[in-house]
């Protein structure tokens, strides 16, 4: 059974608790990205890859591997303007399920 690639955007507390959660859950495959790189140090050990960069650009979307993932959850909370811009990228990019909070 092939995993499922799962792509987290934005690690404060609420995308690096969804970081843990899906690391203990059998056959997913995570990708965590943010541009702190406090964050993505934090969760470097629950995700498969973990990379530093900011989200908005559709270069570091691209150079994730968003395009190869399942599902994408974009949790940037209060920056809704970053939220729009990221969600946007990931729809042109094909990816059929995205979860924006």
């Amino acid at each position: 059974m092939k995993k499922k690639k799962v792509l987290v955007i934005g690690l404060g507390r609420f995308g690096s608790s969804i970081v843990e959660s899906l690391w203990k859950a059998a056959g997913i495959e995570t990708v965590a990205v943010d541009e702190n790189a406090e964050a993505v140090d934090a969760v470097k050990d629950h995700a498969d890859a973990s990379f530093v960069g900011n989200a908005t650009d559709p270069k570091v979307l691209e150079g994730v591997g968003a395009a190869e993932c399942d599902v994408a959850i974009v949790t940037f909370g209060e920056d809704f303007e970053a939220t729009v811009l990221v969600t946007a990228e990931l729809k042109r990019l094909g990816l059929a399920e995205i979860v924006a909070r």
